[in-house]
């Protein structure tokens, strides 16, 4: 049909997964769009006939075709999507115009596909459906796009009217939260469980989610923008371009994120080790400067107590990935909300390490006890710390000047970052440190 084709050109965006394949949409995405000067959100939707893609399964089909209804009872347009490039208009097409007609909402139909041959057709049927507004369109080139957007524009209300009239407060900022893992860990359940209700597609099937979707929740008071992924999996189990897509969404999800929840199957845990490739995407994820926390999801069908710490998984982390033995984990349920609110409790906390600015003095400060202490003198250190100060936050970046830096070692460098972060309470985030040479010229100048 091309609805994600069209949800992006309304959009201005490429959020939307497109591919040549029917069933590539599985669950909603909705978006803020400006029309024509005015504000509107744009919802797009999975087929309601798209059963193959959901494996056939019946509970999942069921669970799409409420999700569009529900969509349709709270929307104030909705447009009709046909493909212009079938031979006509098809029974499907007949009984999904007869679900919006039953709604009383305005409906637009939109021929897509108009740069094809055939839709001339398809148009002509189109307007035998009863509806007052029927367009042709092609998404994919923006042909008829401008006609369309004035007939939408006018079920939008002004601009003046929806403003909010506390304009001149600053807009609470959002922490972008990432929901990742590999595919069937439940990471779609453990979004539903956050956000109290179900608007996420789930099943007992690895690759339902293939689009990173967002949802906007407030806790504690924070709003956050919750980011729901599809599964990461390793590039030998990548069958064909659309999950090369799919998995390239999902990776960069993570890394415009502000914080990140790892969801790991924990029934995996049984054998008494930690997957590999678990360990890796922590590993990368702490690599891209990300607040982490690690959720071992499904802890209700393992003998695993939710408020204990297997003895093996925190040896699992020491040993493993050093950059890792500081990173919170928790066993959690999002079938039975088990430890769901302390999971958000123990990210918020991370997020808030990560975007700590520590001052200047205290730093320098720092450094002074540090460098009179024997630990680095120990080394026989050729080097001297001069002064530090930190340039940047999530994850906190730090800059240190040094003499004769080159005469410095890794094991000295390790140091100073496990001093640091153990003073300034840092253990669990990813931090950096820069380390810059201080040179003397030859009139007595300082080079930085």
């Amino acid at each position: 049909m091309g609805k994600s084709t069209l949800f992006n050109r309304l959009t201005h965006g490429r959020e939307a997964v497109v591919f040549n394949r029917p069933g590539v949409t599985r669950d909603l995405r909705e978006r803020e769009a400006e029309i024509l000067n005015k504000r509107a959100t744009i919802v797009d939707t999975p087929g309601l006939f798209d059963a193959l893609s959901l494996g056939g399964h019946p509970n999942l089909t069921r669970f799409v075709r409420t999700e569009i209804e529900r969509v349709i009872d709270e929307s104030s347009l909705v447009l009709l999507v046909l493909d212009g490039t079938s031979s006509g208009i098809m029974s499907n097409d007949r009984e999904i115009a007869q679900l919006v007609r039953k709604s009383g909402k305005p409906v637009i139909i939109v021929v897509n596909k108009a740069d094809c041959r055939g839709t001339d057709a398809v148009y002509s049927e189109a307007t035998e459906l009863g509806f007052e507004r029927v367009v042709k369109v092609s998404a994919e080139h923006g042909e008829g796009i401008d006609v369309l957007l004035e007939s939408i524009c006018d079920f939008i209300p002004d601009m003046e009217a929806t403003e909010s009239t506390d304009a001149g407060e600053p807009a609470d900022p959002a922490m972008k939260l990432a929901i990742v893992g590999r595919p069937n860990t439940g990471k779609s359940a453990i979004v539903n469980s956050i956000v109290g209700e179900c608007r996420r597609l789930v099943g007992d099937f690895a690759g339902l989610t293939r689009e990173s979707t967002e949802l906007e929740f407030r806790f504690k008071g924070r709003l956050i923008k919750i980011i729901d992924t599809p599964g990461l999996r390793r590039k030998s189990k990548i069958a064909d371009t659309l999950e090369m897509i799919v998995d390239s969404n999902g990776r960069n999800a993570y890394r415009n994120a502000d914080a990140v929840i790892l969801v790991i199957d924990a029934s995996s845990l049984i054998c008494g080790e930690i997957e590999s490739y678990d360990l890796k995407i922590a590993a990368d994820i702490v690599k891209e400067g990300k607040a982490l926390v690690i959720a071992f999801n499904k802890c209700d069908i393992t003998p695993f107590k939710p408020h204990d710490t297997p003895a093996f998984l925190q040896r699992n982390f020491k040993t493993s990935f050093a950059q890792l033995k500081e990173v919170p984990f928790l066993l959690v349920s999002a079938l039975r909300r088990i430890n769901i609110n302390k999971m958000l409790k123990l990210t918020l906390l991370a997020y808030d390490k990560h975007s700590q600015k520590v001052k200047t003095s205290d730093l320098n400060s720092w450094l002074r006890c540090m460098c009179q202490g024997g630990g680095l003198q120990s080394c026989a250190a050729r080097f001297s710390l001069k002064y530090i100060t930190q340039v940047g936050t999530t994850p906190p970046t730090f800059l240190i000047f040094v003499s004769n830096k080159s005469s410095m070692q890794e094991n000295q460098k390790r140091f100073i970052a496990n001093s640091l972060r153990s003073h300034f309470g840092l253990k669990d985030v990813p931090i950096r440190i820069i380390f810059r040479d201080r040179r003397r010229s030859g009139d007595g100048t300082v080079r930085q």
